[in-house]
Order: structure tokens, then sequence, then C-alpha cells
């Protein structure tokens, strides 16, 4: 029986996962350095996943809620929902080591990182309205909150991508369901939401040709391995105007990642402007960068 404890409750502080999480990044690392620099977008090429059938009741003991607003409650699976599921070997490898993250096979996809709620929050505070009519990408999407907010808040259309396809076909979509299948037009099956796995310089050199207004990103640069494909993704996938919004930790304990050594690798790369957009400074200290191309207005 699969029991992966990746729930995290938005009404409370989860520094002591996300160093945990820091840590056990930095020690499977350091114990699998040969399988981390040969894993390129070949181990794992980007594939785009159809959407699930419409799926019956979910029991609502297997559902918690994110309220961004009083108008916008998003409902997505707990860790009860997945216990009977079957998993890949990459995610059981996950499992069988105690981990939430195996670099180069599992990203911790099936956990809800507290960033997230922070970007969510973020989004609707702000305005709501620059989500109106938008091309959104949900990139490392997980439990596809970000997204799905994006859908409910009215994006024209919402693209999911994480790295596992477990992740995307036993939580995303369902959460995806749950939330948005009621508000898609056109006949029964149709989705204006896509769904992609796999390594982003695979998903970046695929689909080359689609571009984005909107790239929402949460917990994704505590490798700081991964810095040049997630900027390459950003340069080629984002619209002429469009921006992304990075929810992460000012510093990862462990691992080196971070904020502020994403900033120092877009000043060097120098296709990106960049500012703090919100921030956090007590427990473990978080952000949202607004990110744009450094040759737009």
């Amino acid at each position: 029986m699969f029991k992966f404890g990746f729930q995290v409750d938005p009404e409370k502080g989860a520094d002591d996962k996300d160093e945990q999480k820091s840590e056990q990044s930095n020690n499977e690392s350091n114990q699998g350095n040969e399988k981390d620099e040969s894993s390129t977008a070949a181990d794992y090429p980007c594939e785009e996943l159809t959407m699930l059938p419409e799926r019956s009741t979910i029991n609502p003991d297997v559902v918690n809620t994110f309220q961004p607003t009083p108008d916008c409650t998003i409902e997505y699976l707990n860790n009860l929902a997945l216990l009977d599921e079957t998993f890949e070997e990459d995610i059981l490898n996950a499992e069988s080591d105690h981990s939430d993250l195996v670099p180069g096979c599992y990203e911790g996809g099936l956990k809800v990182w507290e960033c997230t709620f922070d970007l969510g929050q973020f989004l609707v505070k702000e305005d709501r309205k620059k989500l109106l009519g938008k091309k959104v990408l949900d990139l490392g999407c997980g439990a596809g909150i970000l997204g799905i907010e994006a859908k409910l808040l009215g994006a024209a259309e919402v693209h999911f991508q994480d790295y596992n396809k477990d992740v995307l076909m036993k939580l995303t979509m369902v959460n995806y369901d749950i939330n948005c299948r009621s508000q898609d037009s056109g006949k029964k099956g149709d989705s204006p939401a896509r769904f992609f796995s796999g390594d982003w310089a695979s998903f970046t050199e695929k689909y080359n040709d689609t571009k984005y207004d909107l790239i929402l990103s949460s917990e994704t640069i505590y490798n700081t391995g991964n810095y040049r494909k997630l900027l390459d993704l950003f340069d080629r996938k984002l619209a002429r105007k469009g921006a992304v919004y990075l929810a992460a930790k000012t510093y990862y304990f462990g691992v080196g990642g971070g904020t502020r050594l994403f900033e120092t690798e877009m000043e060097e790369d120098g296709r990106f402007r960049y500012k703090v957009v919100w921030k956090c400074s007590s427990g473990v200290k978080r952000e949202i960068l607004k990110i744009m191309k450094r040759d737009e207005d």
C-alpha cells in the first residue's frame, strides 16, 4: 500500500517539511551524482497525456480545500486519496526511501508545498483580472492548484506540466476534473486544459511554438542544476509581453538553491528582468518574483 504523506496544511507552517525536502535533496544528490549528471531530457522525454474520463463523485473525506478568496474555492485530493493507488517505479523508489524528493527520478509532485498557497493568494489579492482570457502554464504543477485557480478566475486556456506521469494522471487531472470540468465547453471529453509530463528541456524543445501569457511556478528552484533549463523555457515559451510569477524560498537549506541564487543566475544570463513582488520574513523566508523578458517595457 502506497502512503505518501504529501499534504501541507495551508493554515500551518511548513518549515520542518521544507528543511526535510532540502536535506533529502542534498543527501540524495551526494549519494547519486553519477545518476544526476547523466539524467537528461532523453531519460524523461516530454509527453502529452490525454485527459482522463470524467470521474464519479469523490469521497469528501479525501478532499482538502484552498480558498484564496470567498468566491473561489479549490478542492484537491489529500494523501488519503492515494493510499490504494498503484504507482510507477520512479515514485515507488521515493516511497521506499521515505523521501519526498529523489532528484532525476521524483521531484516532489505529490506534496503541496507552502509557496503554492503564497502564490495562489497573491494572484487574487494583487489583481485577479490579470488572469482573464490569458493562456497560462502551471509549471511543475503537482496538484495543479495554481492552474486550476487560473481557470476558475477566467483564464482562457491552462496547461499543466510536471515531471512524473503518475502525478499528472492520479492527482492533477483528478483535481482539474473536480473543479473545472463543468466549465469546459465543447462536446463531452473535450477540455481546454493540456497535460505534459517529462523534463523541462524536452518540453521546451518538443512544444517550442507554444507561448504563454503567464507562467506560474512554485518551489521549482531548489536545484541549481536545473536553472539553465528553466531560463531557456522562460525565454522560449513566454509570450512577448508575458510574465512569470515564481514562488520560492529565499534559501533552501542543505541544497543551495533559492531566490537569491536564481536572481544571480538571471543577472548572468542577461535575458530577463525581475522584481520581488511579495515576501514573508517570518519562519523560513519566502518570496514571489515577477520575471519578464529584458527587452520588454
